[in-house]
């Protein structure tokens, strides 16, 4: 004799193809959502996209005249021009890519008053569109690099692709946390603003980490931003091993968990407050 299927085999067989569909749809809006996001970003400018080469080079140019010329920040070390410009390129994506986020919510909202859709969506999908600007930055430098010697690629590069996830962790954590947030409170649009301008200089990016007193210096890599930084230059610049290890110790973990509460504190907190976004735009 046949066994007839359970209702509980029933619903489930019936709700896994659903799940899927569901998936792939949310996908494929994040995804038209990214690209929409990126070429809007540049729509009726004179250069373009040639805008997300031309920023962080001239942020690159001007910081380096300042810090490495005139205030001879770095310049015992050859090869600090090039962490220097790995650190801005690294961190215009940080900016932008919070920045964008934080107002995400709020500048969609026309498309959250009329349509069901996981809100999450909306704030990833802002910081993908980041993510495409800094993979043209990268590559452009990378490619013109190369040939010039500014890279070492060893074995020490393998821990790269580990340090863009735990960066693009924290921009998510850092958007889904500050973007449901800034849907009640406005205010917190020009406190980020004035955040990303100390975090700057608190990340090290101007400077050497050699340059600041052994007890300052811990502080400083316990910030997430200046160990991923120190990080990327050595697994990339300076092939030295260990990496921002040996300045923090046993601490290393610390900037590791700190990602993981803000992206896990991030997403607590935004979807708490998803529900009533409609009835606050």
């Amino acid at each position: 004799m046949i066994s007839q299927p359970t209702p509980r085999a029933e619903r489930a067989s019936r709700s896994a193809p659903g799940r899927s569909a569901g998936i792939r749809v949310n996908l494929n809006l994040t995804r038209e959502l990214a690209f929409t996001s990126f070429k809007l970003k540049y729509t009726g400018s004179t250069l373009g996209y040639a805008w997300s080469l031309v920023k962080p080079l001239l942020i690159f140019g001007m910081t380096y005249l300042v810090f490495v010329k005139v205030l001879k920040s770095g310049a015992a070390d050859p090869s600090f021009p090039v962490e220097l410009l790995v650190g801005i390129v690294l961190w215009t994506f940080f900016a932008d890519a919070t920045g964008s986020a934080v107002g995400a919510i709020v500048a969609n909202g026309h498309m959250i008053r009329k349509a069901y859709f996981p809100r999450w969506i909306v704030v990833v999908a802002s910081t993908l569109s980041a993510t495409m600007t800094l993979t043209v930055n990268l590559g452009l430098v990378v490619v013109i690099g190369l040939p010039l010697g500014w890279f070492h690629i060893g074995l020490q590069t393998l821990i790269v692709p580990l340090l863009f996830i735990e960066l693009y962790m924290l921009v998510v954590g850092i958007g889904l946390l500050m973007s449901s947030l800034f849907v009640f409170y406005r205010d917190l649009g020009h406190l980020w603003e004035i955040t990303l301008q100390l975090l700057f200089y608190a990340s090290a990016i101007v400077f050497p980490l050699s340059l600041i007193g052994e007890h300052f210096r811990v502080i400083v890599a316990l910030n997430p931003m200046a160990q991923m930084l120190e990080d990327m230059r050595r697994a990339l610049v300076t092939p030295t091993i260990p990496w921002s290890a040996t300045i923090l110790g046993s601490l290393e973990i610390v900037p590791c968990l700190l990602v993981c509460t803000v992206l896990v504190g991030g997403y607590l907190v935004f979807h708490r407050l998803s529900p009533r976004f409609a009835e606050a735009l």
